[in-house]
């Protein structure tokens, strides 16, 4: 984390005093303000497209919480995009603390049925499955991304790659 990323305490929290205040006296800036469009805008455009999958028939039934399913994808397309493919296992592990290991699986069970993931066995250890993208998610991942880039750079954030970000934090 840069210095304008430290981790906010439970004591910070605490202090902040839980009452309303003036929109002048607010101290979140420009680019936090940005951050927050585009975390609004990226939920409208999730609810439009939710009814578009679930108009579509892709779906039997729709997930029990999008925002989990969102977050399942993202964590199933990231590490299978490092080459690091994770099991049903250690994707629980990410929501231990707000939902059960049965809730995980039954989204799990509608991503499949659904024909956005495969379970494949572990060649290595059979005792393992890994979790696995398609190519139907592999599509809406593109019109997801596409969207979440454009709504970023209309909010005024700009990629610069890897390797000149790490020469900025250099």
């Amino acid at each position: 984390m840069g210095d304008d990323d430290k981790a906010l305490t439970s004591e910070e929290i605490s202090a902040s005093a839980p009452v309303t205040f003036q929109l002048s006296e607010c101290t979140i800036d420009a680019q936090e303000r940005a951050a927050l469009a585009i975390d609004v805008a990226y939920v409208q455009w999730r609810a439009d497209f939710r009814r578009t999958v679930i108009a579509a028939g892709v779906l039997n039934r729709p997930w029990r919480s999008v925002f989990e399913a969102d977050m399942m994808f993202s964590i199933v397309a990231h590490r299978w995009l490092a080459e690091r493919p994770i099991t049903h296992k250690e994707l629980a592990t990410y929501f231990e603390i707000f939902v059960t290991e049965a809730t995980v699986s039954r989204h799990l069970d509608d991503m499949e049925e659904s024909g956005m993931i495969v379970r494949q066995t572990d060649p290595d250890d059979r005792r393992r499955i890994f979790l696995l993208p398609t190519r139907r998610l592999e599509t809406i991942g593109h019109g997801y991304l596409q969207a979440r880039i454009r709504l970023m750079r209309e909010n005024g954030f700009v990629w610069v790659g890897r390797n000149e970000a790490a020469n900025d934090l250099a």
